[in-house]
């Protein structure tokens, strides 16, 4: 297969733009959601500048497609309330903050061991499974852990609840993590970038966008039976 087209994930111009809109974009959410939007729930208002950082452009379009509703801002108390879980209230929208709040905590964790992964020079195998350890660490411990928290779980319950929900959704957010570090960054850049290259944090933002669309229907099924909650 071929992978020329996406050689402009190596492209120093391209990547300090894409960063510089989700670096901007990450700012005006953390705002937005403190401000304005203010009924997102506490795990996604930190989920979501970390997916719209490594997302860009695209994470922007995802918050305003499926998490901020048209005229949020005109809206006060209890009527922006209902408008928000109105807006969120679908199950294609519940999946969606579901994978974000997934990918958030899991993609923090494997970029974080990816730039040690590189600097110490770990070989593939060992360098993907380090990012699993880490990137699971961060997605039980931090995220999926306050989320099932804000749902008044008791400690232990939570923690089980947790790992449950992080176990399927974080195999697949690697797999598709992997498949970019195995078959189309070698392709394209002819070796692993380090964390001083533009490819580096090219291709990192491409695996996490992968990782994305491969987790989405293992984040469906979690929904439906009940396992996460997403936006709501």
């Amino acid at each position: 297969m071929d992978f020329d087209w996406l050689s402009v994930f190596q492209l120093p111009t391209f990547v300090a733009a894409w960063y510089v809109v989700g670096i901007v974009g990450a700012l005006w959410v953390t705002f937005d959601t403190l401000r304005i939007n203010t009924h997102v729930n506490e795990p996604l208002k930190a989920a979501w500048p970390v997916i719209i950082l490594f997302f860009s452009f695209v994470g922007v379009v995802l918050y305003f497609w499926t998490c901020r509703p048209p005229g949020i801002g005109y809206q006060h108390g209890d009527e922006a309330k209902r408008l928000h879980h109105r807006y969120v209230d679908r199950t294609w929208k519940k999946v969606t903050g579901s994978v974000i709040h997934c990918v958030g905590g899991d993609g923090l964790g494997i970029m974080t061991a990816m730039v040690f992964s590189r600097l110490i020079g770990l070989t593939f195998w060992h360098e993907f499974w380090f990012e699993y350890a880490v990137g699971f660490a961060f997605g039980w411990f931090v995220f999926q852990q306050w989320a099932f928290y804000e749902m008044d779980e008791p400690p232990g319950r939570a923690l089980w609840k947790a790992f449950r929900a992080e176990f399927f959704s974080m195999i697949t957010v690697m797999l598709g993590m992997g498949l970019v570090m195995r078959f189309v960054t070698p392709r394209v850049v002819g070796h692993a970038p380090g964390p001083a290259t533009a490819a580096f944090w090219g291709f990192g933002a491409l695996g996490l966008l992968v990782g994305f669309v491969v987790t989405f229907p293992v984040n469906w099924w979690l929904v439906r039976i009940g396992w996460k909650h997403g936006m709501s």
